[in-house]
Order: C-alpha cells, then sequence, then structure tokens
C-alpha cells in the first residue's frame, strides 16, 4: 500500500466480498508471506513450512501463515456468500505503522435459517515498510518512523469500489516517484480483529439472545461495583490516612 488510508477500504472489501481468485491475489499482494491473524474464534500465528516432499502437478509446496489466512477468508465467503460491510473509519499511526480500520458488517450463515449477526468491529493491521518488490522486502524492514499523526478519513459511501484494482498488483505500474527514489510501500504483518463481548457473542446466540445476556450482565456487573466501592471504602479510606497521602493505596 502506498497510501494505507485509501487502499485499506478497497482491501477489506475485497477480502470479504470478491471472488476467490481476487481474495488470493489481494492476500498475495498486500500480506507478508508470514503474517499473522488473530480473531476470537480462530488464529494462525505466524510461521512457514517447506514440505519435505512434492505434489503431484505441483511440485515442492511451500505453506505459511499467510496461506492459512487465505484459506480463513474463503472459508467465510462459503458461510456467508453475501457479506454486507461498511468501513466506518480508518485511522493511520505513522510512528508504530499501525493501521486502525473501524468496521460494521451483516454476517448471514445460509446453513442457519432467519440468521443475522450485525456486528461492530475495529480491525487492527500491522504495517512494515517495504518496496516494490513485493511483500517479501517488508519481512526484515525495521519499524523506525520520526513522528505519530493519527489520519481520521470518513469514507464517502458513494464511492464504489474496484475489487479488481485492489487483486492486481500491477494495475498502477509506477513504481518511483517523480524525481526517480522509489516508492515506499507498507505491507501487512499481522491483522488483529477486534470486537467487544457484545458483538462476538452474536456469532454463537443470535437473534439478540447472546446480544441481550451480556448486556444485562454487564449492567449487574457495574451496579455492583458501585455498591462494593461504597461498602469497601473505609479500607481504601484508612489505607490513605496510614499513608499520609503518600504513595500508592
Amino acid at each position: 500500500m502506498e497510501n494505507p488510508v485509501q487502499e485499506a477500504p478497497g482491501l477489506i472489501h475485497t477480502l470479504t466480498q470478491s471472488t476467490p481468485s481476487k481474495q488470493k491475489a489481494a492476500i498475495n499482494h498486500y500480506f507478508i508471506p508470514i503474517a499473522s491473524f488473530t480473531h476470537p474464534f480462530c488464529a494462525t500465528g505466524s510461521w512457514s513450512l517447506d514440505l519435505p516432499f512434492t505434489l503431484p502437478f505441483i511440485g515442492f509446496l511451500t505453506l505459511n501463515s499467510r496461506w492459512a489466512t487465505l484459506k480463513i477468508y474463503q472459508w467465510y465467503k462459503i458461510m456467508s456468500p453475501n457479506i454486507d460491510l461498511e468501513v466506518r473509519s480508518v485511522t493511520f499511526n505513522e510512528e508504530n505503522l499501525k493501521l486502525y480500520v473501524d468496521i460494521h458488517q451483516h454476517f448471514r450463515a445460509w446453513i442457519i435459517p432467519f440468521y443475522d449477526a450485525g456486528v461492530y468491529l475495529t480491525t487492527v493491521l500491522q504495517l512494515a515498510e517495504g518496496d516494490e518488490s513485493g511483500p517479501d522486502s517488508a519481512i526484515t524492514t525495521t519499524i523506525n518512523s520520526q513522528r505519530q499523526r493519527q489520519l481520521n478519513t470518513k469514507l464517502p459511501s458513494e464511492k464504489p469500489y474496484s475489487y479488481a484494482a485492489v487483486a492486481d498488483p500491477d494495475s498502477d505500474t509506477s513504481t518511483t516517484t517523480s524525481n526517480g527514489i522509489p516508492k515506499k510501500l507498507y505491507y501487512i504483518t499481522s491483522q488483529d480483529d477486534l470486537y467487544q463481548t457484545s458483538e462476538w457473542i452474536k456469532f454463537l446466540l443470535p437473534w439478540g439472545v447472546g446480544y441481550t445476556l451480556v448486556v444485562a450482565w454487564m449492567f449487574f456487573a457495574t451496579v455492583q461495583s458501585i455498591v462494593g466501592s461504597f461498602v469497601l471504602f473505609p479500607l481504601t479510606w484508612g489505607r490513605e490516612r496510614s499513608l499520609g497521602g503518600r504513595g500508592r493505596i
């Protein structure tokens, strides 16, 4: 990615809503070979494995965590062929090379009648700097940025996303700036999908059942915290008095 904030929405839509071939092209173009994927229900870790034997018509095969991530996305698409997804905002922490993508999606499992999990999540993409030679160039890149800048961008809903452009690494053939300096590109080293408990429970207990139970428990825990703070306040008060207002309570 040359501009992570602008390119991330198209990438997310391609990975979740396009054909298997375009999913594969996007994964191979934007993710480094040992990129990891973490979700509340699955994780790949970061690894690479050369099989000690050859496969018919394929030859030697190298499996890695990027390949496992691709299979997760393909299974995700099989389970829910028609996914409604909105990228609500994108924030780039340039100092730490982290991209935060705020997403709302409707996951519909065709095998369960009337199943519709409308969830909110934040996807955190850890990036690394590389060059136009491809994702391998970012594997050993040292992350060393000069400043931190937050870029919050609301994406216009009317702007169409081109799955083909995201999946085709040759769609932009320019690999240098106007003065001949190679472009600085960003590649994904890890993806972490973050869900609140009230959100991921919707996958397990749909139709509002799980959400209601979790929210009820959260309110109960809040009331318990308030009551506990009053009942046990003498402990912290006495501790503060004994220390004369110094140190930790």
